[in-house]
């Protein structure tokens, strides 16, 4: 099972979390688990809905330089739940082309290539991995308790500060590594912390929520 022996599944799940992945889910994604009856307009409209969210999450910003800080990880993660690992990479893939015919749904309203190859490239790349790593650990029965969550955040960090410092470093030119992480991770790590507590937080309810609905259904 993905991950199943992993130092941070040890380190972070606990007897619980186990449980529910040994006995499997009965809903893979929570678009699964609130919309039961689903066809390709649905898929289609949720799909431009996504990308209209993390337009709006990319601009809710604080503009420092060269990566301004935003809730947009936070929006990829709540697309990674809410769709999982195909629908959510193509939500995602879905975002970053609109972006590229012109509108500005990049931070601070950008649009164009320039958006791609300037210094947040590497970050908008590893949204597209992280959405589909994360999606599927959704999949696989990740993300219903606290401890399980907060295991989804880390490795959906893990995967996006690898390519998002490594374009920023190879943007960035003749610099050291130790520069690359003050401007493109230090400044982000209290920003993070409340995100993944607001994730942890608010996850598992939604998973609660959507069993209620289910058996009241």
């Amino acid at each position: 099972m993905f991950l199943q022996e992993s130092f941070l599944e040890k380190l972070v799940m606990g007897r619980s979390d186990i449980m529910i992945l040994q006995h499997g889910v009965k809903n893979r994604t929570l678009y699964e688990a609130f919309f039961r009856d689903r066809d390709t307009y649905l898929d289609i409209f949720m799909l431009f809905f996504g990308v209209a969210f993390l337009g709006l999450m990319a601009n809710i910003r604080i503009p420092i330089w060269p990566v301004p800080i935003t809730m947009q990880t936070f929006g990829i993660f709540l697309i990674a739940f809410f769709f999982g690992s195909r629908k959510g990479f193509l939500a995602i893939l879905s975002y970053i082309f609109v972006g590229l015919l012109g509108f500005g749904v990049f931070a601070g309203y950008k649009s164009g290539i320039g958006a791609i190859i300037g210094p947040t490239s590497g970050y908008i790349i590893g949204f597209l991995f992280m959405a589909f790593f994360v999606g599927k650990m959704i999949e696989e029965g990740y993300g219903r308790t606290k401890k399980s969550v907060l295991l989804c955040m880390i490795v959906g960090e893990i995967i996006l500060y690898s390519f998002g410092l490594s374009g920023l470093w190879i943007y960035l030119g003749n610099v050291s590594f130790l520069k690359v992480l003050q401007l493109g991770l230090l400044p982000f790590i209290i920003g993070d912390i409340i995100k993944i507590s607001m994730a942890v937080g608010l996850f598992p309810y939604l998973w609660r929520g959507s069993e209620k609905l289910l058996n009241n259904y």
